[in-house]
């Protein structure tokens, strides 16, 4: 269980993309939600803050406005008031007859008839308060007194500077316990001042509830009373009024004006209120008061918060609303990411028929036609392996066609019957394969034991031998004829000179031969002593049974036995003493076939054939035995094939340890230097070309006037040999083919190199599929500053895919090999060809005045893209066919099985 879970803390359990897709965007979505609540919330407490300031602020100048215009109305009214003649000359009649000596000046002035006239002006113009001062600032009169008192008002701090300056002044006036805005003229009749007239405006609720009214928040007018702050008027209704005077006088006091200017918060009734002081008049007359604006921060704020809570519900909704839109356009937008990951584990399990199909052109678009791509190219190797691999179960060995030239149809070499034949055998155990480190890589396991096993194929073939291989790392081989021995020994002596020597067995006898190519078989008693020799031998060591021994000794005398202790039973076995082979002779000197006074060229190849009958083979026929080594360093191993031309042989290349095909002409095939030249120049061309659809060639080498190419290995079969067996290749297959041999010609174009000679035979593929391009034997360079090796008027090609252009002898480019490209798709997907004829004037009189069989007539389910592609390569003016081989691929590649 612990194992278990850790495995699950180290895998996890994923979530599916969707679904973190959903989660990523419902979070972004949450959170941009989130962000315009907070910020409508924060812009919303800003913009009410100031929206509050501007009320107070706008109260405070909406107060001092309408105090302004009160005071204006005051003085307005004294102005009418002191402009009254009558008036001014009643007051300063009466106050100067009271003053005039035995007319009883001493006696009081008539203050009722005063307080009578001011009640009438009173009435008329509408103030709360009139007072009639004589020039010393004693009370003549007041309108809120029936009876005369003697008062002096000298000492008011509003009275006092009039009373100094004899000028009018205006403001806010305090009596008692009671604020008013009053005003003060001075009467003067005559040039000279009889008195002053003061009118006052009582600061009471009503002007507060004015105030509040036209500056939108609520006033109210405190004073000192006591030492502490009375509330005298405001705006209020009595409870909020009360309120208000219970919260002052619970606190410290009012606020000031300093310290207040962005407002004091203020509780009311469970209300907040922002309170703003401003003084009643100068800075210094602190007697008189001061002003309270008060704005409600719970009315302000409603608004916004009426904002905030749209903004939040509108997010809820919108983010209830997104999250399904969100899973919605998730699983839409994933739908083709879902679709690959299910192709993928299909194509993972071997299924490569999904098709995602998905249009657009946006990235997930583009992505799954990729996908589709690489399905179908994979779909289409699965199907091209598939289809090679089952046809090469029902035909002769590949090999024969894996040269890279036209070859024979059957077998090179026949099975022969089995026979009973006196053989040595020597068996040879390579302990090292055994004993490898484990951590060698399989592949380099598997490579040295092929290395062995082309060294003894060659050594076996060279002494008519057959070569056994068993399994682990033993092989048997079996030497007939009178020098059976000798070729065993010589075997055994180079196998001995190995870096690794093996585990050696000797023994002879009759026994019963069959051989079938790699079927051989043997059987007898010697094959069995073999396999009880090998046990006891150690590396380095050869253990003979007594026959052989015997023959040892009759064939090379006594000093060529030795004995030798068995490391497993510690029995006594004969064995071949070091003398013997030491002393042995060294294989057949290689034969000269030119003159003895000949010298083999600079460059050129010696030939060592097996036998004089080899050497006499080679110059009557051209041909190489297998077992014969071409200077030293081409190892013959096997004939893959024969042309008109030349042969191709399997040879093992000694000097890198490789497989390689070997191109030889036959003698006679060169007619002139000018084939010569123009075989040079294949390799020179073809040795530019590095792609995998095109066959490498290695080397140039010439032996005895006889010129050979080394080339590139390779075990398949050519298109021809399939054409021939299946007449046509299915699509997917075909499709791949094509392709293949489209990259390979545009690398070819693309070094300057024209091929010429385009068909199914010289287009081979390989078990696993895999296309070659081969043979540029007549290939030449695509833009030639001279004439090239072709004559005006004459042609090098096959006919049946040569252009019009390369039947009449004409230059040629890149159209030539692209013409033939579309002759090889015709054969190849139709299983006929374009036009025919029975040589090369009937086909070229064809291709001018015909139009080419068209593939839907040959095989009707042809896709009409391809047929249009096929038509297109085939146009007899090369101007109209694909410009170059890259583009033809590029077509090929819009094409999908």
């Amino acid at each position: 269980m612990a194992a278990i879970e850790g495995y699950r803390r180290q895998r996890g359990f994923a979530l599916p993309l969707a679904i973190r897709f959903f989660l990523a965007t419902a979070l972004l979505i949450l959170l941009a939600v989130s962000a315009a609540i907070v910020v409508t919330y924060v812009q919303g407490q800003r913009v009410a803050a100031r929206a509050i300031g501007k009320t107070l602020s706008t109260s405070v100048a909406a107060q001092r406005e309408f105090e302004q215009h009160r005071l204006e109305q005051l003085e307005l009214s004294l102005r009418l008031v002191a402009s009254d003649a009558s008036f001014v000359k009643y007051i300063a009649d009466a106050n100067s007859s009271s003053n005039l000596p035995g007319l009883g000046g001493d006696a009081a002035p008539d203050t009722m008839s005063m307080r009578d006239l001011l009640g009438d002006r009173q009435k008329d113009i509408g103030f709360s308060l009139g007072i009639l001062l004589d020039g010393k600032g004693e009370v003549l009169a007041r309108t809120d007194q029936a009876d005369a008192f003697t008062e002096s008002l000298a000492a008011d701090p509003l009275v006092a500077p009039a009373l100094a300056e004899a000028r009018p002044l205006s403001g806010y006036w305090r009596q008692n316990d009671k604020l008013f805005q009053a005003a003060i003229v001075p009467l003067a009749q005559d040039q000279n001042v009889v008195g002053f007239l003061l009118l006052a405006q009582t600061v009471d609720d009503e002007l507060a509830r004015k105030v509040a009214q036209v500056s939108g928040a609520e006033i109210a007018f405190w004073m000192p009373l006591a030492g502490k702050p009375a509330l005298i008027a405001s705006s209020f209704d009595s409870a909020a009024a009360s309120q208000l005077r219970e919260t002052v006088k619970s606190s410290p006091g009012l606020p000031s004006a300093a310290s207040a200017a962005d407002g004091t918060h203020i509780d009311l009734g469970g209300q907040d209120w922002v309170a703003r002081m401003a003084p009643t008049a100068a800075a210094d007359a602190a007697e008189l008061g001061q002003l309270m604006v008060l704005a409600s921060s719970d009315q302000v704020v409603a608004s916004y918060r009426a904002i905030l809570n749209s903004v939040v519900l509108g997010g809820l909704v919108t983010l209830l609303l997104a999250l399904p839109l969100s899973y919605l356009i998730s699983k839409g937008i994933l739908r083709p990411v879902s679709a690959m990951a299910s192709a993928a584990e299909q194509a993972a399990a071997g299924n490569f028929q999904t098709r995602l199909g998905t249009a657009g052109q946006d990235e997930l678009a583009r992505l799954a036609r990729a996908f589709d791509s690489l399905l179908s190219d994979l779909r289409e190797k699965s199907d091209m392996e598939g289809y090679v691999g089952n046809l090469a179960r029902f035909l002769p060995e590949p090999g024969q066609e894996g040269s890279g030239v036209v070859v024979h149809t059957q077998p090179l070499k026949q099975s022969t019957p089995p026979r009973r034949d006196a053989l040595v055998l020597l068996g040879l155990e390579y302990r090292q394969l055994l004993s490898l480190p484990a951590h060698t890589p399989p592949e380099q396991v598997l490579e040295e034991k092929a290395r062995i096993q082309t060294r003894l194929a060659a050594a076996a073939a060279a002494a008519d031998g057959v070569l056994l291989a068993a399994p682990g790392g033993r092989w048997t081989l079996a030497f007939p004829g009178p020098q059976r021995l000798l070729h065993a020994l010589q075997l055994l002596r180079d196998e001995f000179a190995q870096a690794a020597p093996p585990a050696a067995a000797l023994a002879d006898g009759d026994l019963v031969l069959s051989e079938a190519g790699e079927g051989s078989q043997l059987v007898g008693a010697a094959q069995v002593q073999i396999d009880r020799l090998l046990c006891d031998a150690a590396p380095g060591q050869v253990l003979a049974g007594r026959s052989t021994g015997e023959s040892l000794r009759s064939e090379y005398g006594s000093d060529s036995v030795a004995v030798a202790t068995g490391g497993f039973s510690s029995k006594q076995f004969y064995a071949p003493s070091a003398a013997l082979l030491q002393r042995l002779p060294h294989a057949e000197a290689p034969e000269r076939l030119a003159q003895d006074n000949d010298t083999v060229p600079r460059g050129s190849a010696a030939i060592t054939p097996r036998s004089a009958a080899a050497a006499r083979s080679l110059r009557d026929s051209g041909e190489l035995a297998p077992g014969s080594t071409l200077g030293g360093r081409y190892r013959v191993l096997s004939v893959l094939g024969a042309g008109g031309m030349g042969v191709v042989y399997k040879a093992h290349d000694l000097e890198l340890d490789d497989v390689v095909a070997l191109k030889m002409l036959k003698p006679g095939a060169l007619l002139d230097a000018e084939q010569l030249d123009r075989l040079k120049s294949e390799i020179k061309l073809a040795r530019r070309i590095t792609h995998p659809n095109v066959l490498r060639t290695f080397d140039f080498g010439e032996v005895n006037g006889l010129p050979y190419i080394s080339m590139e290995y390779v075990r398949g079969m050519t298109l021809r040999y399939l054409l021939r067996e299946a007449k046509r290749v299915p699509y997917s297959a075909g499709l791949r083919i094509a392709r293949q041999l489209a990259a390979g010609l545009a690398a070819a174009h693309e070094v300057g190199v024209l091929h010429r000679d385009i068909k199914p035979e010289n287009l081979i593929l390989e078990a696993n599929g895999n296309a070659k391009l081969m043979d540029f034997g007549i290939a030449r360079p695509a833009r030639r500053a001279t004439p090239g090796h072709t004559q005006p008027g004459t042609f090098l090609g096959t006919p049946n895919y040569c252009a019009p252009e390369q039947l009449a002898g004409e230059e040629v480019d890149e159209g030539a090999d692209i013409y033939a490209c579309g002759v090889l798709m015709t054969e190849m997907f139709c299983g006929a060809l374009p036009y025919s004829g029975s040589n090369t004037m009937e086909i070229y009189m064809a291709q001018m005045q015909q139009e080419p069989a068209r593939p839907s007539v040959l095989w009707p389910e042809i896709r009409p893209e391809l047929e249009t592609l096929i038509l297109s390569c085939l146009k007899r003016n090369r101007a109209e066919r694909p410009a170059s081989a890259a583009e033809l691929a590029a077509s090929l590649t819009q094409l999908r099985a």
